[in-house]
């Protein structure tokens, strides 16, 4: 806390309003304390949005809690701000995040990513991409966007009982037929424990792992 709540009650319409400043807005407050909450009120922010207060250097600058009490009438203007959203690419899509630094953890449950699958920061050459692990951080302030990109983890899959290695992920029928050799015109079946389910060739499957399929001519067509 910055100021104790007691003292709170003491400055009510003892001292003229007092100016402040929001990002670039120029406001004032009518009291000596405000509260967290109440200058998000002012501001036009909702409770949860992360609120600072802009300190002179070589102090770091404050996040306020909503039921902090900020002393308004120190010499100078009380500036705060909110750190703008920053924009960054995972695989193909522009994504933002309101923190100046994201983790590996952040940016798989942020994009969808499955366990396994790995997660690479893209870096200029020459120097070599980045593996980002859950645990490590990466700085989204730096000069430029911050391009990421997935590379699945590669799973067995068995067509007409023969092994194949492929990258986890979605995949039409037609292309599960390329990859285990089988004729176009011949109709693929997935096998889940004795039920096999005919595929439609336009049909699209999402490859885990461990899945199998089951090749053959169609009914009525001659070999």
């Amino acid at each position: 806390m910055s100021d104790s709540q007691s003292n709170r009650g003491n400055d009510t319409g003892r001292i003229a309003p007092l100016a402040i400043t929001f990002q670039d807005k120029k406001l004032t407050w009518p009291q000596q304390y405000a509260t967290g909450a109440e200058l998000k009120k002012l501001f036009g922010l909702k409770p949860e949005q992360q609120l600072y207060l802009s300190l002179i250097d070589p102090w770091d600058d404050v996040l306020v809690a909503n039921e902090e009490n900020i002393n308004l009438a120190r010499p100078g203007t009380e500036r705060f701000y909110i750190r703008q959203p920053l924009e960054f690419q995972l695989e193909n899509k522009k994504l933002a995040w309101d923190k100046p630094f994201i983790t590996g953890a952040e940016l798989r449950k942020l994009g969808g990513i499955e366990e396994g699958d790995e997660i690479w920061l893209s870096v200029a050459r020459p120097h070599d991409d980045e593996l980002v692990a859950d645990a490590n951080r990466v700085d989204l302030t730096r000069a430029g966007l911050e391009r990421f990109y997935v590379l699945k983890l590669e799973v067995v899959i068995r067509i007409n009982n023969i092994e194949f290695k492929i990258k986890r992920g979605t995949y039409t029928v037609t292309q599960l037929k390329k990859i285990g050799n089988v004729k176009a015109s011949d109709e693929m079946d997935a096998l889940e424990g004795h039920n096999l389910t005919p595929l439609d060739d336009a049909a699209t499957v999402v490859i885990k792992g461990g899945e199998q399929f089951i090749a053959h001519v169609r009914d009525g067509s001659s070999s």
